[in-house]
């Protein structure tokens, strides 16, 4: 790492990053449409830091092994996530956001949420997960195709909304779809133009989002204060939760989050955590398990098994096997967050190159996923990789990073790791799916993040009695 990482000034001869050839005035925009490729094609032709352009932005790019290792590691002391978040924050008319947050009050507020992400919130609440997903399943055409990205949209969001808000955004889950994903693509990865958001449709989205929001705060502060345990004994009909949780880190630490257009975001971040993410690897799962029918035999032989004598325990979800390694191969192969936005805030030199204070930087997290010397046959939907005694390199430190790298990383992976898996067993247990049209390849939609594209259908060729 020495021979890669310098600090400011120690050579003050050090050149700036190579750039990535592209067009006149577009750069590499065009080259966007498959960023995690984009990336791969550049770090192997450049190296570990390049620059690339996308109109009249100019980004850093760190990417590999040796740049997750250093991300990791001097993440805090080099880079803040606040400037890219700005346009964000403003158009939901907040100061501050965990997002946006670094230091102190950022290790606090994510402190004060771990409990409401936990794998512990979903293990309580199995049932209620199923009993969802079983919903949503029956409502399936045996006709019409219908897409997988939407239809485990619906799943996922609202599982997360009862079991960790204890309310169900049922009303509202077009709005939240819709609005999340302009929201994101405008303000967040900037592949849509900003006159999306003065979109009535998307305006009408907006306001029904925090129309949401508001009932689900009323609904928890009409009860008793206090820390969760009594707000949930008020009502015999939930479940200490995430608001819980929050409510109550907002009084302790007010000033964390000082307005109340900030706690309202606080509330709306569960409910879009997963509309993209969560969603986009269950729909990549389900591609990967379709083209695969000996993985699928296998996934649907343990998914019956873990409903053998009725609903599942933790210990059950738990002794998954094959689900949870198909898993991280499509968190692997598909990821959803190839990079990370992140701004300078102190010059630093890296592998023989100097990044100054005020850079828009970009960090590709995910290109090891798919380079040889970690992965043999990187393009191989292959689910052995993570048996014991073989486990390649997934945990190697700067190799596997699905969820990110730095104190920004995902606070629900560990619950999200567990939802994805007790999901298609649910689906593979009630259904038995025919991909249509049945030779369909995988496109990948970059809006707002990599997900499959709305042509990838499925329709429900048998149903099982459960």
């Amino acid at each position: 790492m020495d021979t890669l990482v310098q600090q400011k000034n120690r050579n003050h001869k050090a050149l700036r990053p190579p750039l990535a050839k592209g067009l006149p005035v577009l750069g590499n925009a065009l080259e966007f449409s498959d960023m995690d490729a984009f990336l791969r094609k550049k770090y192997l032709e450049l190296g570990p830091i390049f620059r690339i352009r996308a109109l009249n932005m100019e980004f850093v790019v760190l990417a590999g092994r040796e740049a997750n290792l250093f991300f990791s590691k001097e993440a805090t002391k080099y880079f803040t996530s606040a400037q890219a978040l700005q346009d964000f924050n403003a158009e939901l008319g907040v100061s501050r956001s965990i997002g946006s947050m670094d230091g102190p009050d950022h290790a606090k507020y994510r402190n004060a949420s771990k409990l409401g992400y936990s794998l512990a919130m979903l293990e309580q609440q199995l049932d209620q997960a199923v009993a969802i997903a079983r919903r949503e399943v029956a409502s399936w055409s045996t006709i019409k195709p219908q897409p997988v990205f939407y239809l485990m949209q619906r799943i996922i969001i609202q599982q997360i909304g009862l079991l960790l808000t204890n309310y169900s955004p049922y009303e509202y889950l077009d709005d939240i779809i819709l609005f999340s994903r302009i929201l994101i693509a405008t303000k967040t990865t900037r592949l849509r133009p900003e006159f999306m958001t003065y979109l009535p449709a998307y305006r009408r989205a907006k306001a029904r989002v925090f129309e949401l929001l508001r009932k689900v705060i009323a609904a928890h502060t009409t009860e008793p204060s206090g820390d969760r345990l009594k707000a949930a004994a008020a009502s015999e009909h939930r479940h200490p939760d995430l608001i819980d949780d929050l409510l109550q880190f907002m009084k302790q630490e007010p000033e964390i989050l000082p307005t109340q257009e900030d706690r309202i975001l606080a509330v709306m971040n569960p409910f879009l955590a997963g509309v993209d993410t969560a969603a986009s690897t269950a729909a990549f799962l389900l591609y990967a398990l379709l083209k695969h029918p000996e993985i699928l035999e296998q996934a649907t032989f343990e998914a019956n098994a873990l409903f053998a004598n009725g609903m599942p325990t933790p210990d059950s979800l738990r002794r998954l096997d094959v689900l949870p390694r198909a898993t991280l191969e499509a968190l692997r192969m598909y990821p959803i967050a190839p990079a990370v936005f992140r701004s300078v805030t102190v010059p630093f030199e890296f592998a023989g190159y100097r990044i100054e204070a005020g850079q828009r930087a970009l960090i590709a997290t995910t290109v090891p996923h798919q380079l040889p010397e970690f992965y043999p046959n990187p393009f191989q939907f292959d689910i052995d990789r993570y048996k014991k005694g073989r486990e390649e390199h997934h945990r190697q430190p700067g190799v596997f990073a699905p969820f990110g790298l730095d104190p920004h990383m995902c606070l629900g992976m560990n619950f999200a790791q567990a939802l994805i898996p007790l999901n298609i067993a649910t689906i593979l247990q009630a259904v038995r799916l025919e991909m249509v049209p049945a030779n369909y390849q995988l496109r990948i939609d970059l809006i707002p993040t990599p997900s499959p594209d709305s042509k990838f259908q499925i329709r429900v060729a048998q149903r099982f009695e459960l």
